[in-house]
């Protein structure tokens, strides 16, 4: 779902348009995609939960 959100937010700063006066509008939907995003990744990491990927150990 995270990605889901990501990927919306790069989608609507991508296709609009920088000339027209609800840029704003696009730009604070991104940026709430991406926040909900990031807290739910918190979230999922507080909890104790696997992580998506993990790393090797060295």
């Amino acid at each position: 779902m995270c990605l889901v959100c990501i990927a919306f937010a790069s989608w609507v700063l991508k296709s609009t348009n920088p000339d027209s006066g609800d840029t704003w509008k696009a730009v604070l939907l991104a940026n709430i995609s991406a926040l909900s995003a990031i807290r739910y990744l918190r979230r999922r990491d507080a909890t104790g939960e696997k992580p998506l990927r993990q790393t090797p150990s060295v």
